[in-house]
């Protein structure tokens, strides 16, 4: 599901690509060269739709939440090939790998709950989505919410290793270990938690705990385990945009030196 910029529904191959395009743009700053082309067929009927994020930042302050559509559905474009990429996109320190390749797809027109348009994406013969953050980007993410819990009361957090192990193939059971340190004195905080993926490619974090080793090391987990709270089934999108109407299938989780989830869809 695609935002599209202004109040109506394209009527131009033109049209579409700037819709999209300038929507993106709310959220994202696009490097020079990349966005967004619709090329060949006959409009509403395309041959091909590419949307190009490589490089992309995430501009806003945080990322909206995904479009929901609430109006009454329209008869929208068909695509013979879609192809989203954005190797990477980058959002505050961390970076996201995100590919999607569709044929034979049927997007409709529809309307969020503020009137706004919206491409909804119906259908496709076939198509695949990967979604990939590293390990050392997943640490520093983990590193810099622990710096800010610890930090408050003094402590300082140093030196973390992040642990990453299959609970099948939605979920994964992630440990945390890092270096706390107040003046003279050191220990370990531990840090444990859930991921679980869902249909929507939504991590859903659950299970938070905080242990310690030490007596730096058990003050400081005093300390985030308080923290710890108000993240426990947070949700993390690994998409920047809604899969519509579609449902994925032969969902898997790679943990091989990163986070990969991969999966498949379409009728075909």
């Amino acid at each position: 599901m695609f935002p599209l910029a202004g109040k109506d529904f394209p009527e131009s191959a033109e049209e579409l690509s700037d819709a999209i395009e300038d929507a993106l743009k709310d959220v994202f700053t696009l490097d020079k060269g990349t966005g967004v082309s619709v090329e060949g067929g006959k409009y509403p009927a395309v041959k091909k739709v590419t949307i190009d994020l490589d490089g992309a930042s995430v501009s806003a302050t945080k990322p909206p939440p995904k479009p929901e559509g609430v109006g009454k559905r329209e008869d929208g474009i068909t695509v013979e090939r879609l192809e989203v990429s954005g190797h990477p996109i980058r959002y505050e320190e961390a970076e996201l790998d995100l590919g999607l390749s569709a044929r034979g797809v049927t997007l409709d027109f529809d309307r969020d709950k503020k009137g706004k348009p919206l491409l909804v994406l119906n259908d496709a013969k076939e198509g695949k989505v990967e979604a990939k953050i590293s390990k050392e980007d997943l640490e520093n993410l983990v590193l810099e919410a622990a710096r800010v819990a610890a930090g408050a009361q003094g402590v300082k957090i140093e030196d973390l290793d992040l642990k990453l192990t299959s609970k099948g193939a939605r979920s994964a059971a992630a440990e945390v270990r890092v270096k706390a340190k107040k003046m003279m004195m050191t220990g370990v905080l531990v840090i444990k938690g859930q991921l679980d993926i869902d249909d929507e490619l939504n991590a859903t974090v659950s299970e938070l705990s905080a242990s310690g080793e030490g007596i730096v090391g058990s003050a400081a987990a005093g300390i985030v385990q308080g923290k710890l709270k108000q993240y426990d089934g947070t949700k993390v999108s690994l998409m920047t945009f809604s899969l519509g109407d579609v449902k994925l299938r032969d969902l898997k989780i790679d943990l091989k030196g990163a986070l990969k989830v991969s999966a498949s869809f379409g009728s075909a």
